[in-house]
């Protein structure tokens, strides 16, 4: 099976602000009645706030607010659209042979040597404020030569009275980059990148050999910047360069993701200094970027907050969208400077229930639909759309759907003896079974109707995506996923 299911988000405007002082449920002080919050909730504990070490969705939902890559995802278009985030324009691969002209991106890979990235940055992007960019009047930095004796009553990053900041530079790209090949990070993406960027397996060998020959700890610090990078070069202060030894049409998309974020030397040393990880001090647990907001609370047994980073530049909501987007309301505040909170403060809940029960409640502002409150909250009308009902309209919640970019399936253990192995009849009987199965009945009675029987492996919102019924089953073997040949993947498909 593999379906795309429909989320169900309730938005309930004004419930937190229009709570009064007979409010006998209200968790928040009083003080915050006027303030604009937003209230959500999270599940699942961060584990990394490092961006060169995160790699999972509910760590994105905190790192997306803080740290800007170069570029990013427009907020309204479909199928999802690259747009520039702190790079002034999209960047455009240039192509060049092992002589070093210039070729058509049509040419033969094996005629291309060197792909090179240009990318420019807005200037005058600050830091938020942090206490590893705070100077003296003498314009040295003030808590970069701390002893384990200085950090005595220090127990957390607000515990540092200084803060400072400075403009982004194209070098914080580059260093960020860097960071993939140290060895004591362990980026996640440090393999695939290496098979990529110009240098960068060489890189990461170098600085293995730095750690054993010096035998460093985990914790010491390796200026980046004395290393050089052949794939990552900066140009001038508002530019740099990454060059790739073969052609990688995806490689934009990962200069979306915060692995590609800015990370000043500063910031690196600081956290690298002698007693701050005792005391849970790092990189990992306080980021630092140049996003709209920056985390003030990291308690994750009970709530994250974001506040809204002073030195934010702004940004523009957008002015277009999708054909239906404007009927909708989402362009209603189209042009205006964001963000347009003051705050977000997200507690731990991992229980679906309670965490209904809490919004209906005004305590969180919006909510998913769990089957077990589906019919609480949603009737279809004669025409089988979804709407409110009328106990949910009484409370002036809203529903907004939103057909999400996931992927789900069923396998096939390839070691049964029944519908495993390779023969004729093994696989015949795994394809009969694929058609017997009944998708849409299935999303009917398990997902409230939530979803889309897939025809192909592209979902909805995904470029490639195509409309229409199955026209003949077909069959992948996944590989890396749970192991050559342990599960067999079968999708309807349509191209």
């Amino acid at each position: 099976m593999h379906t795309v299911y429909r989320i169900f988000l309730l938005l309930a405007y004004g419930l937190i602000s229009a709570c009064s002082d007979s409010s006998l449920n209200n968790p928040y002080p009083a003080a915050e009645n006027d303030r604009n919050i937003y209230y959500d909730t999270f599940s699942e504990r961060p584990k990394h706030l490092d961006p060169a070490r995160s790699y999972s969705s509910n760590e994105y939902v905190f790192l997306g607010q803080i740290y800007e890559p170069p570029l990013q995802y427009h907020f309204l278009k479909r199928p999802y659209q690259l747009i520039p985030l702190t790079a002034t324009e999209m960047p455009v691969p240039v192509y060049q042979d092992s002589q070093g002209n210039i070729i058509n991106e049509d040419a033969p890979p094996e005629t291309i040597s060197k792909v090179i990235y240009s990318i420019s940055i807005k200037p005058g992007v600050l830091y938020q404020p942090h206490p590893a960019l705070a100077i003296d009047k003498t314009g040295d930095y003030i808590y970069h030569h701390l002893q384990e004796s200085d950090l005595e009553g220090i127990h957390t990053l607000s515990d540092f009275k200084e803060t400072g900041t400075r403009v982004l530079s194209a070098a914080d790209y580059v260093y960020q980059i860097k960071r993939m090949a140290h060895p004591k990070i362990h980026s996640p993406i440090a393999s695939l990148m290496s098979q990529y960027i110009l240098g960068l397996s060489k890189l990461s060998e170098q600085l293995e050999e730095e750690f054993k020959t010096s035998k460093k700890e985990a914790s010491s610090y390796i200026d980046l910047r004395e290393y050089e990078l052949e794939g990552a070069r900066v140009i001038d202060e508002t530019s740099f360069e990454i060059i790739l030894q073969e052609k990688y049409p995806q490689f934009l998309y990962w200069l979306s993701m915060s692995f590609f974020a800015p990370m000043p030397w500063e910031a690196d040393l600081f956290y690298s200094q002698a007693g701050m990880s005792d005391r849970n001090i790092t990189l990992n647990w306080y980021p630092i970027g140049t996003g709209p907001f920056m985390l003030t609370e990291n308690n994750p047994n009970r709530r994250m907050v974001l506040d809204r980073n002073p030195n934010f530049r702004g940004e523009a909501f957008p002015e277009a969208g999708e054909e239906n987007d404007a009927a909708l309301g989402l362009l209603e505040d189209a042009g205006k400077i964001m963000p347009f909170i003051d705050k977000a403060v997200f507690s731990l809940e991992k229980e679906s229930i309670p965490t209904w029960n809490k919004f209906l409640q005004g305590y969180y502002d919006t909510s998913g639909i769990s089957s077990d409150s589906f019919d609480q909250a949603v009737q279809f009308n004669t025409q089988g759309e979804a709407d409110l009902t009328q106990e949910m309209q009484d409370k002036d919640i809203q529903l907004m759907t939103e057909v999400t970019t996931s992927t789900f399936y069923t396998g096939f253990n390839m070691r049964d003896e029944i519908v495993g192995g390779e023969s004729e009849r093994a696989r015949m009987l795994r394809q009969a079974i694929a058609i017997a199965v009944d998708f849409e009945e299935f999303i009917s009675i398990f997902a409230n109707g939530r979803g889309i029987s897939a025809q192909g492996p592209v979902p909805p919102g995904i470029f490639g995506y195509k409309t229409g019924e199955a026209a003949s089953i077909l069959m992948f073997t996944s590989g890396s996923m749970t192991g050559p040949g342990v599960n067999q993947l079968m999708l309807r498909n349509s191209l």
